[in-house]
């Protein structure tokens, strides 16, 4: 237990690193992949909810630290995906590789509108401009990270380890 902890902590800071420091390389017309969003859905495929809420509430805490516009916008809107991918998770027994980016991908989606969602509250914008802002920026930007998602998902579909739920 104690050595998966230390694990999937290593592997949340090595992500939280390539988000700061890797991610403005790859940005391709402007998207850039979200590495953090990835790293939790993948904890939260992995174990249950309750690891998925903590792990996104403080990733998302650190992210707000890091550049805090609206200070607790990305810690809500990450520790409320995390906890719904690991709820579904909970209540399915087997997930297909193309089923986990179809996963992915509405997270992505879940995501953003509540950050969104947040940020619209604080500024008085209108409502519909949640709608524009999923459309240009968050499913271009989840499409993008559907790229890098493929690595893990078919490595575990074609070289299983351990068991599976």
């Amino acid at each position: 237990m104690t050595k998966q902890i230390l694990l999937w902590t290593g592997l949340v800071i090595i992500m939280y690193i390539l988000q700061t420091t890797v991610t403005p390389v790859l940005t391709v017309f402007g998207v850039k992949p979200d590495f953090l969003v990835l790293v939790l859905f993948f904890l939260a495929i992995k174990t249950d909810a309750v690891p998925a809420v903590f792990a996104g509430f403080f990733l998302g805490l650190a992210q707000d630290l890091y550049s805090p516009v609206i200070l607790g916008q990305n810690a809500l809107s990450k520790t409320v995906s995390g906890f719904f991918i690991g709820l579904f998770n909970e209540k399915v027994m087997r997930i297909d590789p193309v089923f986990q980016l179809a996963l992915l991908f509405l997270m992505f989606v879940l995501h953003d509108f509540i950050y969104f969602s947040v940020q619209i509250a604080i500024t008085d914008a209108t409502f519909s401009s949640i709608g524009m802002e999923l459309l240009t920026l968050t499913i271009p930007r989840a499409l993008y990270t559907l790229v890098f998602a493929l690595i893990p998902v078919v490595r575990e579909y074609l070289f299983p380890t351990g068991f599976r739920r």
